[in-house]
């Protein structure tokens, strides 16, 4: 069995003891910065994140009083870097921000390629696989313009790596391939076996074992060679990863101790903290609860020790897994509670919030200096607020002058529906007076024939008036059938009456209407 303790032995600690009386004598001159910056560096290997940023930003602060600038940018990236190990991504994204700005400011384009690089694996830890790929193909164009293959070979694996996250593997193999091309023409081992490393884990993912564990033992035997302690125990975790998955136990542990030895070597507290999860999680598929929860409460404490979140809440996963299989569902219950609160502390609202006014500040404001940038974003603040006030106001006034120009619309329509209504009323007024002297010329017309009925009718009283002094001899067949036809023709019969009075109401509409309200009864 193997003997774990949480309280692990660090390399550092007497060079970290020596370098703080050091710093007791030091005057305030460039040399104490680059000791307190040394300082932080041994405190942040040894995982005690919080006293490597104290010393990191007494370093800057120090550097400003006494107008040291030279290596403000790098500083502050150094302090990001720091934050990120944490898992605490605001922060970190805001030191990297401001170096960003000062490097740009400056044109200096290899802090600019490390800070975008930079920029990439946060919003790569945070999950924002878009912004992530942004900043690395910018930091991979910057790289490829100044000719520096190092940088183009690293982002380029950091760009496989993104779409292996989002299980894009062609295009994360395609990257990390001509990552690991680049690497070999300008002969960097540590990239190689970045980028072996990188191909193995694509592997894994595609469930593809064999070429997975070529790949890793490809990366381990060159960093075992370069002396590299932390990749070799890194590929010894991904090894063990990979018999893990495939249900080989026994030989996952045997790496996963195989890197625990490594690890205690360079006093990596944080990467000891995900081993013993990695561990405690085997046991618990072994059944071997009591190892099980040994190794996962040490992972606990270490990680918790160094502050990182991230390990916390994979560890109260696992936990959460054998306290279920072991039947302890109320302390399974808690755990998974805790895992919840880690998750959700990762990227909370206010995180997002932070991270995306922090974006926001970084892309209008990035040609200034820190200072300035402060300034300015409380001038933006207090801008976006007279913005609000004038949109508001801009908008009751768009709102009004919408209204009046819908009323005078409808008003518009009304006046051409007015106009259209005169123009058929005129129209049909016009028509109306035509068919009314129409109707009084056809009235006048049968007046007219009525009138000379009238007369022969007149002429006929008097023939027969004569006819009657005449004797019958003297009548002659002649003046007889005269008499007759103008007895035809000047007797005004019903028909004609009417056709009169249809011809006069049309003339004269409702005449006989009124007659007859007067009592007239002629009709």
């Amino acid at each position: 069995m193997h003997c774990i303790s949480v309280a692990q032995s660090d390399p550092n600690t007497s060079v970290i003891d020596s370098l703080i009386k050091v710093l007791k004598s030091l005057p305030d001159d460039t040399n104490k910065i680059k000791t307190l910056n040394k300082l932080s560096d041994l405190l942040k290997a040894s995982g005690r994140y919080d006293s490597a940023v104290t010393y990191a930003e007494h370093a800057l602060t120090l550097a400003g009083k006494i107008g040291f600038t030279k290596n403000t940018a790098s500083d502050l990236k150094t302090v990001g870097n720091i934050y990120f190990e944490q898992g605490n991504y605001p922060k970190s994204l805001e030191y990297q921000l401001k170096s960003l700005a000062i490097s740009q400011q400056r044109k200096d384009k290899e802090i600019i390629v490390a800070d975008m690089g930079n920029l990439g694996n946060i919003y790569s830890k945070l999950g924002n696989y878009p912004l992530a790929l942004e900043y690395y193909f910018k930091a991979l164009n910057i790289a490829q313009q100044i000719g520096n293959k190092k940088n183009i070979a690293s982002n380029l694996d950091n760009i496989g790596i993104v779409y292996e996250e989002q299980g894009n593997y062609p295009k994360a193999l395609e990257n990390a391939f001509k990552a690991l091309s680049i690497a070999r023409q300008i002969g960097d081992k540590y990239i190689i076996a970045n980028s072996l490393e990188s191909i193995g884990v694509i592997y894994t993912d595609q469930r593809d074992y064999p070429d997975a564990l070529e790949y890793q033992f490809k990366s381990l035997k060159i960093n075992i060679e370069e002396g590299d302690k932390s990749g070799t125990s890194d590929n010894l975790i991904y090894v063990g990863d990979i018999y893990a998955d495939q249900n080989n136990y026994p030989q996952a542990l045997e790496y996963y101790f195989k890197s625990l030895s490594t690890i205690k070597e360079i006093g990596d507290k944080d990467a000891v903290a995900n081993l013993y999860s990695n561990v405690g999680s085997v046991y618990t598929k072994l059944k071997d609860y009591k190892k099980a929860k040994t190794f996962l409460d040490s992972a606990l404490i270490l990680s918790k020790n160094t502050g990182d979140k991230e390990y916390i809440k994979n560890t109260y996963r696992k936990l959460v897994v054998m306290d279920s299989a072991t039947g302890n569902y109320k302390t399974s219950y808690e755990d998974y509670e805790k895992y919840i609160v880690y998750r959700d502390s990762l990227i909370n609202q206010e995180s997002v919030r932070k991270i995306t006014q922090m974006e926001i500040s970084y892309r209008f404001e990035k040609r200034e200096d820190s200072i300035k940038l402060e300034q300015e974003k409380a001038n933006i603040i207090q801008t976006d607020k007279i913005n609000r006030k004038s949109i508001i106001i801009n908008s009751t006034v768009v709102i009004l002058l919408l209204t009046l120009i819908s009323a005078i619309l409808l008003i518009s329509r009304q006046r051409i529906k007015y106009k259209k209504d005169k123009i058929i009323f005129e129209k049909e007024k016009e028509r109306m007076e035509d068919e009314l002297i129409n109707a009084k010329a056809t009235l006048g017309e049968y007046i007219k024939t009525m009138l000379e009925k009238n007369e022969l009718l007149e002429q006929f009283k008097k023939d027969l008036e004569e006819i009657k002094n005449i004797k019958a001899r003297e009548i002659d067949e002649n003046r007889i059938e005269r008499l007759d036809h103008l007895n035809k023709t000047a007797i005004l019969t019903e028909d004609d009456w009417n056709k009169f009075k249809e011809l006069f109401e049309q003339a004269y509409k409702g005449f006989f209407i009124r007659l007859k309200e007067k009592g007239n009864n002629v009709l």
